[in-house]
């Protein structure tokens, strides 16, 4: 469990404390509420982003329902690719822009996930005496985080690669036109093993039908921007052989540049700490 705490009233260093909990599932609450003791964060408002395997997210047609019956008439549509019983799920929704789809109608993103896990998560946090605010999904906060870093009225694509497996995002305007995770994996041991040419070329395929479906079938026009999250051991060689490939100019999506706290955060602890700083940014809209 990464643990980021933010100031949003400070404008010089609003960054005061980021760390990463490390115990067994069953332990992470006691810890959590043990760290909100140590750093008397008691009563201090809280913004969680959910783990990449606490959810589910797909794209589908936008059902002709009334605004309030929107989830559940979308819960019912998925409900035969669900991996937890109907009844469990919880099911949330955002919209993909009108001008993605023209010629298919309006579709939505369908983030669903198991509402026991969902309300496990809100115990810990009460439990630990912060104040809950929101629960979000990596798509949205990724986007949130991006789009403080880099102008994305033109386009701009974000990607993290994460224990192997890359996501892509791909923003105009401050909305989300496609989310894709790649099939191709990447780490370490492979960008220094032999065949790593040919994934290489593999990974860059995807990503680039992913430009070209944004520019032709969506017609959004070109990526030339493309935020790489930090991934240790990995980020340096894969931006420079993506900028030897893409006509996007790639470069690090920087949480010092964020906080304002120069060269303090190691590629490490960005990595880790990576959706813990996107979930505050949910406070300083309302600041």
């Amino acid at each position: 469990m990464a643990l980021v705490w933010v100031d949003p009233k400070s404008e010089d260093r609003p960054l005061r404390h980021w760390e990463l909990i490390v115990d067994s599932p069953s332990q992470l609450a006691r810890r959590l509420a043990e760290r909100v003791f140590d750093l008397e964060l008691t009563g201090l408002p809280c913004h969680v982003v959910l783990s990449a395997s606490d959810y589910s997210l797909q794209l589908v047609d936008a059902p002709d329902v009334p605004q309030a019956d929107l989830s559940s008439a979308v819960k019912f549509q998925i409900r035969d690719s669900l991996t937890v019983p109907l009844a469990d799920a919880e099911v949330q929704v955002f919209a993909v822009p009108e001008s993605a789809y023209r010629q298919q109608g309006p579709m939505l993103y369908a983030a669903a996930a198991h509402r026991g896990r969902i309300l496990e998560i809100r115990d810990s946090v009460l439990e630990s005496d912060l104040d809950l605010k929101t629960i979000d999904i990596r798509e949205t906060a990724m986007r949130n985080l991006a789009t403080r870093l880099a102008d994305d009225q033109n386009g701009l694509a974000c990607l993290d690669v994460r224990e192997g497996q890359a996501r892509l995002l791909l923003t105009k305007s401050g909305e989300i036109f496609l989310c894709r995770q790649l099939t191709t994996q990447i780490d370490q041991s492979q960008m220094a093993g032999p065949a790593w040419t040919d994934i290489f070329q593999r990974f860059l395929v995807e990503i680039q039908r992913s430009f070209d479906y944004f520019e032709n079938q969506m017609g959004q026009g070109q990526i030339l921007k493309l935020l790489l999250a930090p991934v240790p051991g990995v980020t340096n060689q894969l931006l420079e052989q993506l900028n030897l490939n893409l006509l996007a100019e790639g470069s690090i999506m920087d949480l010092n540049q964020l906080w304002k706290t120069g060269a303090i955060l190691s590629a490490r602890e960005q990595h880790d700490c990576l959706f813990a700083s996107a979930a505050v940014l949910s406070g300083f809209k309302s600041s």
